[in-house]
This record gives structure tokens, C-alpha cells and sequence, in this order.
């Protein structure tokens, strides 16, 4: 009997304590910082959605963002674009470093790297 206790006190505790843990993507959210290309500096923000959507925007220029790969908790693949007398497409790689800071590489049409940096939560 004191050991059925036990089990189910046991149980009540899991349950509970479960709902204190957060099991989002720690990708999702807002990350803002400052990147370098070789047309200067840009104020970036990036925006992550669970729905493997966001946006990205250099200097308040937003563009949407689609999600071709993600690795919860880890990294993602995204491309963003704009037509200009033709289609102009960029690749984002980003990797989660830790929970308050995103590596994030862009990578032109050719896949040549253009910008490198870091975004923070």
C-alpha cells in the first residue's frame, strides 16, 4: 500500500513538474543584430515562426522568409528574395549557439557567403 502511494505520488509530481518545461524550438522568436557585407553594416531582425515561416529585414527593408530545413533546437535553412528585373535569391543558414545567440550566414545566387554574424534573443 505505502509503496502504491508512493508510485502515484510519484507520477502526480511528473505531471506536474512537466508543465514548468517549455518544449517549443528555441529557433522561434525574434533575433536582432548587427551583420557586415560589403555594402556596409545593417541592423538586422529576424523573426522565426513555428510554422517554418518568418521574415528578415536589413535596415527596417523587410523580406518573407520560407523554411526548407530545420533541425528543432539546432539550425535551419531559409531562402528570401525580390524580383528585380529578375528573381534575386538569398540562403540563410543559421545555427543555434546557445539559447540567446544565432549564428547566421547568407549566401548569394551563386552559394558565395556575402554576410556573417551573430543575431540575439
Amino acid at each position: 500500500m505505502k509503496k502504491q502511494y508512493l508510485v502515484s505520488l510519484a507520477v502526480i509530481m511528473v505531471l506536474l513538474l512537466g508543465g514548468c518545461f517549455s518544449f517549443d524550438d528555441m529557433l522561434d522568436g525574434t533575433w536582432s543584430g548587427v551583420l557586415n557585407d560589403y555594402y556596409g553594416n545593417h541592423n538586422v531582425v529576424l523573426v522565426v515562426n513555428s510554422n517554418n515561416t518568418g521574415w528578415i529585414s536589413f535596415d527596417n527593408d523587410p523580406y518573407n522568409v520560407d523554411i526548407v530545413s530545420r533541425r528543432a533546437n539546432r539550425s535551419f535553412v531559409g531562402e528570401y528574395g525580390w524580383y528585380d528585373s529578375y528573381w534575386i535569391e538569398r540562403t540563410i543558414q543559421a545555427e543555434l549557439i546557445n539559447y540567446g545567440t544565432l549564428r547566421i550566414k547568407i549566401y548569394d545566387n551563386f552559394g558565395d557567403l556575402i554576410s556573417d554574424g551573430f543575431l540575439y534573443k
